[in-house]
């Protein structure tokens, strides 16, 4: 009786596994679970300003362009860069949904470096040569419409812009001895300093989280370049990246709750190269390992994972591949065929 019970189960479960199997070929394998986010991108590939979503390449301009800055608002695309035009001069310019639109007429060279959408408004920082001189002026565009941060009597440019609550931010740099940039903000047209003449401006950055707004810049503070990093909440007191490397440059921030993200590249652990990184908190994470230079221009973070993005090398042949990792792990936009970078990386919950 006992060995027929166990007939009749071992049947039973023969018919189930049958039955499984046949519904899991009538119905196809289990699908894979769909990403939560679009995963934006912009940069140049080869000379050409490009962005990619999800992967998927969309070219913005033609030769001898690039998109520096990006911003999503909704169903709307937003990448500001510059343009060559025919008499060999760059035209600033941003792009929604793949149609360029002009913010300078192409007289004097000018770019647009970063982009900020508030409500209605949309607010683009660059520079432009100031006429009959080789002097950048720095400024920013309202809804297309120019608004001047120097005068012209030294080079200035404005690198990054935010708005928080109706105040406008720009980050950039200026000179005064007409020789050493130094970092500077502008609160609604009032210039204030970051660092003075004995380091040498290199990178800005800023973001907004909740009612706070963070800054964050680096320097070269010796005759060998290397470079430090400072960031700052509220423009309260800096504070400075201590990893324990003599290299460390910050070229991009982004907040998620108390931890504080700056992404850029740094020494390598045998000091032998300049690899991707980014620090949270102060402590560093190599995205790379040399020896080839590799960089992070970008970083955000969404529902816990952080996004960098910048580039790595095509080892044989030493070109830039467009590159982008998602917790650390990186996904490739270009194949190495040209040289290809992004400048931002914009990640929206679907």
């Amino acid at each position: 009786m006992e060995i027929k019970n166990l007939l009749k189960y071992l049947l039973t479960v023969l018919v189930l596994i049958t039955v499984l199997t046949a519904c899991r070929k009538k119905g196809g394998d289990i699908p894979e679970p769909q990403p939560t986010a679009d995963v934006y991108a912009a940069g140049r590939d080869g000379y050409i300003a490009t962005y990619w979503k999800n992967g998927t390449a969309v070219k913005l301009g033609a030769s001898n362009s690039a998109a520096m800055g990006m911003a999503v608002s909704g169903n709307d695309v937003y990448a500001v860069g510059y343009q060559m035009n025919a008499n060999g001069k760059y035209v600033a310019k941003y792009w929604k949904n793949g149609l360029g639109v002009d913010l300078t007429d192409g007289t004097n060279s000018a770019m647009a470096n970063d982009i900020f959408i508030a409500g209605n408004d949309v607010y683009i920082a660059g520079q432009e040569i100031k006429s009959g001189a080789s002097i950048y002026i720095a400024k920013y565009w309202k809804n297309g419409v120019p608004v001047s941060l120097t005068d012209g009597t030294a080079n200035s440019i404005a690198s990054k812009i935010a708005i928080l609550n109706n105040d406008i931010y720009v980050m950039g740099e200026r000179t005064i001895d007409l020789t050493t940039p130094i970092v500077c903000y502008w609160k609604n047209g009032q210039v204030a300093d970051l660092t003075n003449r004995s380091t040498y401006a290199a990178d800005q950055a800023i973001t907004i989280s909740g009612n706070d707004i963070y800054m964050a810049w680096s320097v070269s503070y010796n005759n060998q370049g290397q470079l430090q990093t400072s960031y700052s909440k509220n423009l309260g007191t800096p504070v400075t990246i201590a990893d324990g490397t003599q290299n460390a440059r910050g070229n991009s921030i982004a907040v998620s709750g108390n931890d504080v993200y700056v992404g850029g590249q740094g020494s390598s652990s045998d000091g032998n190269s300049v690899v991707a990184k980014y620090w949270k908190n102060g402590m560093a994470v190599s995205l790379t390992g040399g020896p080839l230079t590799t960089s992070v221009e970008s970083i955000t973070v969404l529902n816990n994972d952080i996004y960098a993005a910048g580039y790595t090398y095509n080892q044989p042949s030493s070109r830039a591949i467009a590159t982008y990792w998602k917790n650390d792990k990186a996904v490739t936009l270009t194949n190495g065929t040209n040289d290809a970078f992004v400048e931002k990386i914009v990640v929206v919950k679907k």
